[in-house]
């Protein structure tokens, strides 16, 4: 009995849904010349006033330098592009390092006002600890900062020396030359 039920449940949506498909199958029609003419002179968006780029927190002032340098590698050229990809990897991990020294920071300050809420309404608060401590957060974030410059600042000199156009493989390598030169 059952499965005569949901058999015939089953026959009466699918001859539901074939009466649905076959009212979609009719179009509307176009609508009058007039009202075609106007909805296509307010469809075309106002161009929007250029927005400024929001630049990222970089995790050293070298790593600051180097990814404001490589903004035009992408003028360059499609042979240029693993420079380009190689320069977002450095960049994106480097202000990921900045966002985890953020977050730490902001987690510490926030532990110190709920220690604080507890001690005004007299009730025990346990705050979080740190496993490290901020002199090894520090040293340790320095060093992933300094070997992730240096790793892509190799990579992509690698990577432009590859390339086999002469004049483009020059503006490349001087490129990465300048980007990547310590700041003075």
């Amino acid at each position: 009995m059952k499965y005569r039920i949901a058999l015939l449940i089953t026959f009466l949506f699918l001859g539901v849904s074939q009466s649905y498909a076959q009212e979609a199958k009719n179009v509307a029609p176009p609508p009058p010349p007039e009202i075609a003419e106007e909805e296509e002179e307010e469809e075309i968006p106002a161009q929007p006033a250029a927005q400024k780029k929001k630049k990222l927190d970089h995790c050293s002032p070298v790593s600051t330098k180097t990814c404001d340098g490589l903004e035009e590698v992408a003028n360059l050229g499609e042979e240029a592009w693993k420079i380009g990809a190689m320069g977002a990897a450095m960049c994106s991990k480097s202000a990921a390092i900045e966002a985890t020294r953020k977050s730490r920071k902001d987690r510490i300050e926030y532990e110190e006002l709920l220690a604080d809420i507890a001690e005004d309404n007299e009730t025990e608060y346990t705050p979080w600890v740190p496993a490290e401590t901020n002199g090894e957060f520090a040293t340790r974030t320095a060093a992933e900062c300094s070997s992730n410059h240096g790793y892509w600042c190799g990579e992509m000199q690698l990577a432009a020396a590859e390339i086999t156009d002469p004049a483009l493989q020059a503006e490349a390598l001087a490129m990465i030359e300048t980007a990547c030169a310590p700041p003075e």
